[in-house]
């Protein structure tokens, strides 16, 4: 447990005090005046201060600012018996992180230690994970540490070195778009245009005007010529985004503008010549559609030259805490919020919730989360409710397991790669690492390694 610092000039108070942090399982450090007070900061590493407001020679105003300096993050509770409203204010503006007012009852003072250091362990933790996210490997908007991930983005610069056509296949809401997306950011075209239309959104004669163009007059309405999706991506990409949806008469035409490398716009006798790079998705079996003859296998073949797997989010729940930093931040950003951080319990839900909207599921769970936030930290009230159900039919004893096995496992591994790139160096590492130096302190403590 943190050790903290207690620090009282009645000695009764300071007593029972320090006997009930340290029956809660705290270290205790005891100073009988503020000066004792002041010589502890400066020579032992605290985790949080309690200390009474009015100290003779170096009050508890003091102790907070210096306390403050050593440490930005560490946990300071005032104690008071006459409880001004600017003292309070004024306390709180230096970061005091709660106060007990004369008499308080040995509940109220572990309840304060409880959440204060909960709330810091919350900050941290975001800290780092922020820290991760700089740190992570990503390709385009693609995010991730687990393995199921590392081995997408092998696949994915695999493919983007070749120019072949690309079979995307993944449940909704998976990122198959962002796959495709960073297949072409990591290519030869990518200076070039990406065009992508989502096959299912259309209608089938909308559809074949945007896939293929339209000649002046080839229906009513249409006044002016049009190039269709795959003029107007010349040299870049073309993406068709659940593919299966097509109709048999519209994966025909395809298949003979793939065949050709050309297109006949509507009402148009001339073909167009293309070049581009096609690739294209779906949530859907495609054996199985094959099988069932609602998708044609001359076509499956031809654009099935590289094919790519998107694990489902459910397949990499490691990752579900960096991902929900990132969309965290996007989202704090754009409601203009201070977000600090999302509390245990809420991650334990995040983490424990299949996600069978998979990354756009829990994209949409972390903006709403912030744009409900009433506080610096998203609790489980914030979360829709079918996350809520989702995470209450997994086995919470499980989950700590895989947590201890798995995310902590992560978590000290990022720490201990960061020590060893800076050499060891505490100073430096915390620097890089974005964090401050007492910080890095606990979180090494935490894990079990050496502190300097």
């Amino acid at each position: 447990m943190e050790p903290i610092l207690v620090v009282e000039d009645d000695p009764d108070i300071l007593e029972v005090c320090a006997a009930v942090l340290q029956q809660a399982g705290h270290a205790v450090i005891k100073a009988e005046s503020g000066r004792r007070g002041e010589a502890v900061l400066h020579t032992s590493a605290v985790d949080a201060v309690v200390a009474d407001l009015k100290l003779p020679g170096f009050d508890g105003l003091d102790l907070l600012r210096l306390a403050k300096e050593i440490d930005p993050d560490i946990v300071v509770i005032l104690i008071t018996g006459f409880p001004a409203v600017e003292t309070v204010v004024e306390a709180m503006k230096f970061g005091a992180s709660d106060y007990l007012v004369k008499p308080f009852t040995q509940a109220q003072l572990l309840e304060a230690v409880r959440r204060s250091l909960q709330q810091r362990r919350t900050k941290e933790a975001y800290g780092i994970l922020r820290s991760q996210l700089r740190g992570s490997l990503a390709l385009g908007a693609l995010v991730g540490q687990s393995r199921t991930v590392l081995k997408l983005f092998d696949d994915i610069r695999r493919a983007a070195s070749v120019d072949a056509t690309v079979l995307i296949l993944g449940e909704s809401g998976a990122g198959k778009e962002l796959v495709a997306r960073a297949i072409h950011g990591n290519g030869r075209r990518q200076e070039k245009a990406f065009l992508a239309i989502n096959c299912a959104a259309i209608p089938e004669n909308l559809l074949e005007a945007e896939l293929f163009g339209y000649e002046r007059g080839a229906f009513t309405g249409a006044q002016l010529t049009k190039e269709g999706l795959f003029e107007a991506a010349h040299q870049g990409t073309v993406f068709l985004d659940e593919i299966c949806e097509l109709t048999p008469n519209l994966q025909a035409k395809l298949l003979r503008a793939l065949e050709e490398g050309a297109v006949r716009r509507l009402a148009g006798r001339t073909p167009i010549p293309f070049d581009v790079r096609f690739m294209a998705a779906t949530n859907r079996d495609v054996q199985e559609e094959m099988r069932k003859e609602r998708f044609r296998e001359d076509l499956f073949f031809r654009i099935d030259v590289i094919e790519i797997q998107v694990p489902p989010l459910r397949a990499r729940a490691e990752d579900i805490p960096l991902l929900a930093a990132h969309f965290l931040e996007g989202a704090a950003a754009r409601y203009r919020k201070q977000i600090d951080g999302v509390t245990p319990q809420a991650m334990e839900l995040l983490t424990r919730h299949d996600w069978p909207g998979n990354v756009r599921e829990l994209k949409n769970a972390i903006e709403r989360a912030v744009a409900y936030a009433k506080s610096p930290f998203l609790t489980p009230a914030e979360l829709p409710e079918a996350v809520l159900r989702g995470a209450a039919r997994h086995d919470r004893h499980r989950f700590r397991e895989w947590k201890e096995k798995t995310l902590e496992r992560l978590e000290r591994e990022f720490i201990e790669r960061a020590l060893a790139e800076h050499g060891g160096n505490v100073t430096h590492t915390a620097k890089a690492l974005g964090i401050h130096r007492s910080t890095l302190q606990r979180l090494m403590r935490k894990h079990h390694l050496p502190v300097e």
